[in-house]
């Protein structure tokens, strides 16, 4: 305690005696007020003890109020305690009471922190009224400094064993696997072989309308109730796909990975006409919004592009002899 704080501490015990002798009734402000922080200076993480103390009037009750939390400090639990102080006289009545916590703490933030009071409740009969114990500061030090680059740590025991996926020798496991992948593959290959029938015609890759693919297709994306859920992005890229793979069939012109731009561009050199290119431009030009710029899209015009399209997909007849 320094100087300052025991002469401070002094005069209130004064005004303590000097109110005791005169009957004065008694403020309801604690009789002195302190708090330290043991040790001052930690490491990070490192658990301190904060101690508060309270001198009050023999007949006020005391209650320590939650500490404050903060990013920078945790509080650990309180244990409260309290001890009288009696005069000399035969009476031998208690002239004051000393009020004491310890609450262990620990700082995770570096530098000079202020450690804001203990919050504490004072009731002498009048009322319950709230102080706060005086602010104290702890300094927070890094567990390595900057100089400690060559700080010990702890020895390495061996001797160590690599870890088993560096014992495994990699390259002939692979190569087994090749080999017994190679042999599974010759046995199916000649049982298959041996239940054809001799002079049995063996069917050629069966040709599909691309209009059918493309309306199955459109089928099982309603059945994904995408639109109902809200992920029209995905909806919209499900539907310009079938639409784009449909083109590519019937057109022969258009290729895989084209841009919106290109895809136009390749369709009206076919000599698509224009109603159906402006059809087909404002669905793509649409979809690429709500794909890449995700702009709003609703349930309608989700529902009002599926029948678009439908409806696009019944005409391929048309629109074969349009570009062929």
């Amino acid at each position: 305690m320094s100087i300052r704080s025991a002469r401070a501490l002094e005069g209130r015990w004064l005004l303590l005696l000097l109110l005791a002798a005169t009957g004065a009734a008694p403020p309801q402000a604690p009789i002195a007020a302190r708090a330290t922080i043991d040790p001052g200076i930690v490491h990070l993480g490192e658990p301190t003890t904060y101690r508060g103390h309270v001198v009050v009037w023999p007949n006020a009750s005391v209650r320590w109020l939650v500490p404050e939390g903060t990013d920078a400090l945790t509080w650990g639990d309180r244990q409260a305690g309290r001890a009288s102080s009696f005069d000399a006289s035969g009476a031998h009545r208690p002239q004051a009471d000393t009020v004491s916590v310890t609450i262990p703490l620990q700082a995770f933030q570096l530098g000079r922190l202020p450690v804001p009071g203990l919050r504490v409740e004072i009731d002498d009969g009048s009322g319950p009224r709230v102080f706060r114990l005086p602010t104290v500061n702890m300094t927070v030090v890094p567990v390595l400094t900057a100089a400690d680059s060559n700080a010990d740590f702890r020895a390495v025991h061996g001797p160590l064993a690599a870890p088993w996926w560096e014992r495994v020798p990699w390259t002939w496991v692979v190569l087994g696997l090749l080999g017994a992948a190679s042999i599974v593959a010759l046995v199916v290959w000649r049982r298959r072989r041996r239940r054809v029938p001799a002079g049995t015609p063996v069917a050629g890759p069966q040709f599909r309308d691309p209009s059918v693919e493309a309306l199955a297709a459109l089928e099982a994306l309603r059945g994904l109730h995408l639109p109902e859920h809200g992920r029209f992005a995905e909806h919209a890229f499900r539907l310009g796909q079938i639409l784009r793979r449909y083109l590519e069939a019937v057109t022969r012109t258009t290729r895989p990975g084209d841009s919106t731009p290109e895809l136009l561009a390749h369709l009206r050199q076919a000599g698509l006409e224009s109603d159906d290119l402006a059809r087909l431009s404002g669905l793509l030009r649409a979809w690429d919004q709500v794909k890449f710029a995700r702009e709003p899209f609703t349930f309608d015009e989700a529902i009002r592009a599926e029948r678009a399209t439908e409806a696009f997909l019944q005409r391929p007849a048309a629109v074969a002899e349009k570009v062929a």
